[in-house]
């Protein structure tokens, strides 16, 4: 996943050509400055997710091809997530199986307890909006020597939090989904 910084930052440098931008200059203050913003943000998402997914093929192939796995056992670990006890430490082995879903499901129900709009302010806003917004607004507009301005910190604070609130509400979504999908296969 990380490699898709490397077309990211050629894409950074293709959109400075395309448009004229000028160096070091802030791409918002160019006329279709938020177009391209959006833009490369979108293609950054897109190259991420390509990125995963690429690793994964890579991994099953390797597993298959170089390891001779069968084809059950490559879907057994890498779609469904079970890891075959051998490959855990002792401690874990004890707990493979029925015993780390029952965990896992009472883990979240403890969290669930708390409610969505905590789970999306504590794990989407606080933990990577805020942080997001502090160094990619804070600390970068800083480091170019420049003030902080009301309108672009308020800007900038509406898309990391804003990013932060999907992201959490995302992962709280999927986190639903994976508790339903553990209490059915368990019987609860």
């Amino acid at each position: 996943m990380l490699l898709a910084f490397i077309p990211s930052y050629f894409f950074a440098q293709w959109l400075e050509t395309l448009e004229g931008i000028p160096a070091q200059a802030r791409l918002l203050d160019h006329p279709t400055g938020q177009r391209w913003v959006a833009a490369f943000l979108g293609a950054l998402l897109l190259q991420l997710l390509l990125g995963y997914l690429l690793g994964w093929l890579l991994n099953a192939l390797l597993a298959r091809w170089l390891l001779g796995w069968p084809i059950e056992k490559i879907r057994a670990v890498y779609l469904h997530s079970q890891v075959p006890a051998a490959w855990l430490k002792p401690a874990a082995a004890a707990l493979a199986g029925g015993r780390v879903a029952i965990i896992a499901v009472a883990r979240w129900e403890l969290e669930r307890k708390a409610g969505a709009l905590r789970y999306v302010l504590r794990k989407g806003l606080i933990a990577w909006g805020l942080p997001m917004y502090v160094f990619m607004y804070g600390v970068q507009t800083l480091l170019r020597g420049e003030s902080l301005e009301a309108q672009e910190a308020l800007r900038s604070a509406l898309l990391w939090l804003g990013g932060g609130a999907v992201l959490g509400a995302v992962m709280w979504w999927v986190s639903e989904f994976n508790y339903r999908k553990l209490k059915a296969s368990l019987g609860l």
